[in-house]
């Protein structure tokens, strides 16, 4: 980064930090930055830009002496990881009114709303037993079908994290 660019990022910072300070004009900027806290903008950028060529371009970096190897970062997962022939959609969706408890790995959920509150919650089933459950509470402006969305979201966290098929079992219509 040029000198020119730095006294730029500098002037334009300034005016800010007069405005977050209400100090007189004739202190220095460097002062200005220290009694906020605030990082100076040319040296912002320049970890701004480490961090996105490691995290998101995974390639090496360095920010003044310290040497950052996009190998000793983990990286963000995405997507799915079920390959999409294996995803059949209709094998993993019922909408049958009733069904077979078999004591196998169930997840139940519900969402509701009441003078008290929304709040949606799930139970995890095994052998006729709970083994994990969590509720959350919500804001009285939520709506029903918002809890039953945050249960189900809750729900499959919990499900991906046991690494076998589980049945979701919800009595919502609005999903």
């Amino acid at each position: 980064m040029t000198s020119r660019l730095q006294k730029d990022l500098d002037s334009i910072q300034r005016l800010f930090l007069l405005y977050i300070t209400v100090a007189y004009r004739t202190t220095p900027t460097a002062a200005h930055q220290v009694v906020t806290g605030l990082q100076a903008l040319h040296l912002q950028i320049q970890q701004e830009a480490t961090y996105v060529r490691v995290a998101r371009a995974r390639s090496s970096s360095n920010f003044f002496t310290f040497i950052f190897n996009r190998t000793d970062y983990e990286s963000k997962r995405s997507g799915i990881h079920i390959h999409p022939h294996n995803f059949l959609l209709h094998n993993q969706i019922s909408f049958a009114e009733n069904h077979s408890d078999s004591g196998a790995k169930a997840i139940y959920i519900d969402g509701s709303k009441t003078d008290e509150g929304t709040g949606s919650a799930y139970c995890i089933f095994e052998n006729y037993g709970i083994i994990a459950s969590w509720e959350g509470k919500l804001d009285f402006s939520n709506s029903v079908f918002q809890a039953e969305i945050l249960a189900i979201k809750m729900a499959i966290e919990a499900a991906s994290s046991l690494h076998r098929s589980i049945k979701i079992w919800t009595d919502s219509l609005q999903v």
